[in-house]
């Protein structure tokens, strides 16, 4: 059988139906609860959560506090950890000989791994500029990655949850927008960034950690 309607059908058997429920709405449902609990929280200016620790840092009168970056570092762990599993992933269909499985995990840990370097030492908004290197030369490299990414991997994320990879992705480019064409410290735009942000990157860890389980699992029953 075709290795792509192999996956399809493993899609469908890999998780029941009641979780493959379960797990599409707490991808959505609980970055929602979360955002909103921060937001509302009394004790604190949101802004200081969502804002990278060093921004916060600097522009507060009150150096430092440990809730300065919280949801940012919360959004490196999750780029990191995705990252890791990614590229472990790959290294196992390398050494079993699945070019395009590799190519998938390989791709999207490289472009992973790089957004939470990016996003740790804030690469493309002060560190290349600072050496002479227009932020959006960084990140039209970062755009050709991601259609590095599509181009060796659209066969396996059609027949997975493609449309979570789509919302995260469409969340991720509106936190890019606001950045870019406001780069404002009104609060509400730093909310509507740094949620859409969250979200997207949990979109994104959720598509990719599940797409492998699925993949890996084909891997095993295919051995047995």
């Amino acid at each position: 059988m075709d290795f792509y309607k192999l996956m399809a059908e493993a899609n469908k058997s890999n998780f029941s139906r009641k979780t493959n429920i379960l797990i599409r709405s707490l991808t959505f449902i609980l970055p929602a609860i979360f955002l909103v609990i921060i937001l509302n929280q009394p004790y604190v200016d949101s802004k200081w959560m969502f804002w990278d620790a060093l921004t916060a840092a600097e522009r507060s009168d009150d150096c430092c506090h440990t809730y300065f970056g919280f949801v940012s570092n919360l959004g490196i762990m999750l780029w990191s950890g995705t990252a890791a599993i990614m590229l472990v992933s790959a290294w196992i269909f390398y050494r079993i000989g699945k070019k395009d499985l590799f190519r998938f995990a390989a791709s999207a840990g490289v472009l992973t791994g790089i957004l939470a370097f990016d996003d740790t030492f804030m690469v493309h908004e002060l560190v290349f500029p600072s050496l002479g290197v227009p932020q959006n030369l960084v990140l039209a490299t970062y755009v050709l990655l991601a259609i590095i990414y599509v181009v060796t991997s659209w066969r396996i994320v059609l027949r997975a949850d493609f449309w979570i990879l789509f919302v995260g992705g469409l969340a991720l480019a509106i936190s890019l927008f606001v950045d870019i064409y406001f780069h404002s410290l009104i609060p509400s735009l730093i909310y509507l960034e740094d949620s859409a942000k969250f979200f997207g990157i949990v979109c994104w860890a959720s598509f990719h950690i599940t797409t492998l389980y699925s993949l890996l699992l084909i891997e095993l029953k295919s051995n047995e």
